[in-house]
């Protein structure tokens, strides 16, 4: 018998922990109802401290007492029989008991926290997880999340601790081995639901390389489940809450499209809310908002911006959301123009509900305001201003006489293109004037756009001096009296390839030099803008800060020729004939500068190395050395890119964040299946029919098998 003993339960190891702690075995239950009371102080503080604030810890520490004290009781009121062995055995017991019990109650407190707000925590769990990541980082919240983790992962731990007492009885308590595998494999799934769940938060915290994998992958050729970029920045910027109402039923292409966009805006914004109306369903709730914001269309999108009393709101039409392409190709006829209108909306709430009043000056030879002919690269500029009158600009006629010596008062920014005329004196005054808020309400400085040209009178001789050449010098801005030619474009050598500079910290070169690959821009008879930094006392900020905006493609080498009078292409040819090292020393070594952006009062950052701390000054002018780019033709043959830098350049002067490439309408494939006539019936219960038949039949095969 004793063999037999010996052999299904093996002896406690030689100088056992738990051999030696047997030795004083009376002592464990009344140290274990001592802690028990000891814990006690947690729910009693947690009373004291926030009253009946925070149940759930006041249950949790409750509990703890109870339980340690319970198994004190219990050790006590049953006794040990046997030796030294048994003994051990049985603080082996308690320990696993007391480790495991403990461990259960305080998993169960990070399983229960996370669905937990007042008064069942202190913190509001659900608000917080809510909130996203950006909640998360926030102090307060961060440590109520350390504090839900320690609990869960502290269980977890403390409960492997104490099964592995168990281990000891492995092979003779079949109820303990079945505990520890049990346990085993709950923590395992545990872990590993922990791991997948920090795999996937981790790309939204933005630290990388996890941040990679947050990026969208849209395989869509038109890029429908991805936002531009446009409404990205837009988002970001916004700083009062957003909510979208979408007035349509849910069966409607357009409202489930709306509503699709505006999931997307919301994982960038979590301040944007929308919610859906019906109006047939919803019409007392669609009636009520009419009512209160003043439109008459039952169907469309209602955007509101800010909270009351200081909200303001705008209604973008059913018709502005869509187009309806009839064409032979069946599969193409959906036209969603959603995302620029709602662009376009939030970019005008933003902005005060103001539209920025943009004058264009007249009446020196400048691009013809309303001229709309695209035949000649020279002539006008109507269609850049239907376009920005379609997107929440004010433009104006401002002709220019002899007697002209203000530049109105509601004159956000004025537009110089191409004048061909020397400006009366008076009107540089005003102008200059005007860019220093002389005379004006409330002091308010003006904003400035000028494209020069290589103009000259009859087109000989020197370059006309329009007067604006000095302005601009004044604001570190140089106009070169020279053309820019391109020697390797023999049959038109006038025309230049320009891109944004990519070493700019301006808003707009970083708009047009981002992941979206490289944009070109391409100029006829331009002449070189050059930043030229103004002369200030050692050590003293320059009032005006001027950096290259555009210029040529760094991989060319041009020509900047001052000989106005000769022809390009016979440049070009009697250059060919020089030799090479003739070209070396004619071509420029460098990109060449063809616009510069100037703003006033920028800080430099305090040391080297320390760039993100130089703060941005306020923009003030965009100079350009040639306008033929947004010329009618021109804004024709390379729509859009010319249009969305000039429409950046104005928004980047009056405020707005609608800088870069606009979002362009995307056209949804709609794909008819072709099927037979009464076939569909059978396409909808054919696969589940087979699936059945298919679980059944593998059913039936492990059936016979496990008969076999």
């Amino acid at each position: 018998m004793a063999e037999l003993h010996s052999t299904n339960n093996p002896p406690a190891t030689s100088g056992d922990f738990y051999e030696k702690l047997a030795a004083k075995h009376q002592n464990i239950p009344l140290l274990l109802i001592v802690v028990g009371l000891a814990l006690l102080a947690i729910p009693v503080s947690n009373v004291a401290l926030y009253r009946w604030q925070s149940l759930a810890v006041f249950i949790w520490g409750t509990a703890l007492s109870l339980f340690v004290i319970g198994v004190g009781l219990w050790s006590v009121l049953s006794p040990v029989y046997g030796g030294p062995r048994e003994r051990a055995d049985r603080l082996r017991i308690i320990v696993l008991v007391v480790l495991a019990g403990v461990g259960l109650l305080t998993t169960l407190l990070g399983l229960l926290l996370p669905f937990s707000s007042p008064p069942f925590s202190l913190t509001n769990y659900p608000d917080i997880f809510a909130g996203g990541v950006r909640k998360w980082r926030e102090r307060d919240n961060a440590w109520a999340v350390t504090r839900l983790v320690a609990a869960l992962l502290g269980g977890l731990v403390l409960m492997f601790i104490g099964l592995m007492q168990a281990r000891v009885f492995e092979r003779t308590s079949p109820n303990l081995r079945r505990l520890l595998y049990g346990y085993n494999a709950i923590l395992t799934t545990l872990l590993l639901l922990l791991i997948c769940a920090l795999i996937n938060l981790l790309p939204y915290s933005g630290v990388q390389p996890f941040s990679y994998a947050n990026e969208a992958m849209d395989w869509t050729r038109a890029g429908i489940h991805t936002l531009h970029p446009a409404t990205k920045n837009l988002l970001t910027e916004l700083k009062e809450p957003v909510k979208v109402y979408v007035l349509g039923s849910t069966n409607d292409r357009i409202a489930f499209e709306m509503t699709a966009l505006l999931e997307k805006c919301r994982a960038v914004d979590p301040q944007l809310h929308w919610e859906q109306l019906s109006p047939f369903r919803n019409r007392s709730d669609v009636q009520d908002l009419m009512r209160k914001y003043q439109f008459s269309d039952s169907e469309g999108v209602l955007v509101v911006y800010g909270t009351e009393p200081n909200e303001s709101h705008d209604f973008i039409k059913r018709s502005d959301l869509f187009e309806q392409k009839f064409s032979e190709e069946p599969g193409r006829q959906f036209v969603f123009k959603g995302e620029n209108a709602l662009l376009n909306s939030l970019t005008f709430l933003s902005s005060g509900q103001k539209k920025a009043v943009v004058y264009f000056t007249q009446g020196n030879g400048e691009l013809g305001f309303n001229d709309r002919q695209g035949d000649r690269v020279d002539a006008g500029m109507g269609m850049l201003i239907d376009e920005l009158n379609r997107i929440n600009y004010t433009t104006r006629e401002l002709t220019v006489t002899a007697d002209t010596d203000k530049v109105p008062d509601d004159a956000d920014i004025v537009v110089i293109a191409r004048p061909r005329e020397e400006y009366p004196a008076k009107f540089v005054t005003a102008l200059r004037d005007y860019l220093k808020g002389t005379n004006r309400k409330d002091n308010k400085k003006g904003k400035l756009i000028v494209l020069f040209d290589v103009v000259q009178r009859g087109g000989k001789g020197p370059m006309i001096r329009t007067g604006l050449e000095a302005l601009v010098a004044e604001y570190s801005v140089r106009v070169g009296e020279d053309r820019v030619l391109d020697p390797l474009n023999r049959n038109e050598p006038l025309v230049i390839t320009a891109v944004a500079n990519e070493k700019s910290s301006n808003p707009i070169a970083r708009s047009f030099s981002g992941d979206e690959g490289l944009l070109l821009f391409y100029l006829y008879k331009a002449r070189t803008v050059d930043a030229s930094p103004a002369a200030n006392p050692p050590g003293a900020p320059a009032p005006y800060t001027s950096e290259t905006l555009l210029n040529t493609l760094p991989i060319q080498r041009l020509l900047v020729d001052t000989n106005l009078d000769a022809s390009p292409r016979g440049l070009i040819e009697e250059l060919a004939r020089s030799g090479a090292q003739k070209i070396n020393e004619r071509l420029s070594r460098t990109p060449v500068s063809l616009a510069v952006t100037v703003v006033e009062g920028k800080a430099p950052a305090p040391f080297p190395g320390h760039e993100f701390e130089a703060k941005e000054g306020q923009p003030r002018l965009v100079v350009f050395g040639d306008a033929s780019w947004i010329s009618n033709a021109f804004l024709q043959q390379f729509a859009p890119n010319h249009f969305n830098l000039f429409s950046s350049c104005l928004s980047w002067l009056a405020g707005r964040a609608d800088l870069g490439t606009r979002v362009p309408p995307t056209q949804h494939d709609l794909y008819r299946l072709k099927a037979a006539p009464g076939s569909g019936v059978r396409l909808l219960v054919l696969p589940g029919v087979l699936m059945i038949l298919g679980v059944l039949a593998l059913g039936t095969g492990v059936w016979v098998v496990r008969r076999r």
